[in-house]
């Protein structure tokens, strides 16, 4: 089983997060090339680790649309992960680590994990479907949306003082040799990246091409660190001649990696307050900065780009992509849009696909919902369609 450290090339005997000999994070790698081909043709098992018992919910083959609004690439598309089973793109992580629970293998019996929301519903969603029980660890302030559907799959569920840095945390200490640590982080398990790579197969083969730009909403950013390793193992098996720049996007009231993008630096926690709403990508990445850092490297390596994005700049794009084009994004996800009409690295003419990472019934706002009141007057509804 090719899982290896990112860090140093060690094979792994086993699917560890993080790689005994140097400290380097651990992912599955495919270098078989007629398991990749097979893979871009649409068999993703073929470049998946191969367990004995699949937990599986028609997770992957996301739809791709093009979007035509206003100040964005000619050729920009959305890659619409929002229509996984569980409405996020965390269902091809889950349905990988739950896949592993199950075998027979291992010794763990349960999951726990920490989140913001989208991979708590996911975790459970998918523990559901495989009988194992799954405690979830949210910070106060999770949207009701989200803590009402991981209840309604039967998870166990638990608000902790304080950020996501402080749920992990706590989820670390919980996970032993019977509870799997199912946090979507680097540093939490290897199956969370590995899975991601399937993004970059589907798009190959939904766009006959490697794109220039693929933009991604980003907390700690196992989600672009496994899309971009997915390009590079196709352009290293000779299947393609390119790989697309990163695009790396924030909320600008939490943005470690976006700030140690721009001044050059190593990833450091954010320290300071959280000013952002736009919880999903609010990760300070307290106690895991490595994390961070290790989707700085794959954005330099891409020769990508990072950009923050302030609040109403995402909710302006939430709303937008809604009403115009019919995609209704959850607003961290409307911020990979949002980054593509605001990066001055992405060309007029470069073909663009951002991912859409959540539903917008993840997180629904206020201004979302508009009613008029009308008596019984048919006029007034067709006055207003037709003015």
């Amino acid at each position: 089983m090719p899982f290896v450290c990112t860090a140093c090339g060690e094979r792994q005997p086993s699917p560890v997060a993080v790689c005994p000999a140097c400290g380097g994070f651990v992912r599955y790698r495919e270098s078989n090339a007629d398991a990749l081909r097979a893979a871009v043709a649409g068999d993703a098992r073929a470049a998946l680790p191969e367990v004995e018992s699949r937990v599986e919910l028609g997770e992957g083959e996301t739809p791709l649309v093009g979007l035509t609004d206003g100040p964005l690439p000619d050729a920009t598309h959305a890659k619409l992960e929002s229509l996984n089973p569980s409405c996020s793109f965390k269902d091809r992580g889950s349905a990988l680590a739950l896949s592993h629970v199950r075998s027979d293998d291992t010794s763990f019996e349960a999951v726990v994990v920490a989140s913001t929301g989208n991979t708590a519903t996911s975790v459970a969603t998918y523990a559901a479907r495989a009988s194992v029980p799954c405690a979830v660890l949210l910070p106060e302030g999770t949207s009701t949306a989200k803590l009402t559907q991981a209840a309604a799959a039967g998870a166990r569920l638990f608000t902790v003082e304080g950020t996501f840095s402080d749920c992990f945390a706590l989820s670390q200490r919980v996970a032993d040799d019977r509870v799997l640590n199912a946090t979507a982080v680097y540093s939490a398990n290897p199956y969370v990246a590995s899975a991601n790579r399937t993004v970059a197969f589907e798009l190959v083969r939904q766009l006959g091409t490697v794109p220039d730009w693929v933009s991604v909403p980003v907390g700690a950013g196992p989600l672009l660190g496994g899309t971009y390793a997915g390009f590079e193992e196709l352009r290293e098996a000779g299947l393609t001649e390119s790989a697309p720049r990163m695009l790396c996007v924030q909320a600008r009231g939490c943005h470690p990696i976006v700030r140690a993008f721009e001044r050059g630096e190593p990833v450091s926690e954010w320290t300071g307050p959280i000013t952002t709403a736009v919880g999903a990508i609010a990760d300070p990445l307290r106690g895991y900065p490595e994390d961070g850092e290790h989707t700085r490297r794959a954005v330099l390596e891409s020769g990508g780009a990072a950009v923050a994005l302030p609040d109403d700049r995402i909710h302006e794009w939430h709303a937008r992509l809604a009403a115009r084009e019919g995609v209704y994004a959850e607003p961290a996800s409307a911020a990979s849009v949002a980054a593509l009409a605001e990066c001055t690295a992405v060309g007029p003419d470069d073909v663009a696909v951002a991912l859409v990472t959540g539903h917008g019934l993840k997180e629904p706002t206020s201004d979302d919902v508009r009613t008029t009141h009308i008596s019984d007057d048919p006029d007034a509804v067709r006055d207003t369609l037709l003015r």
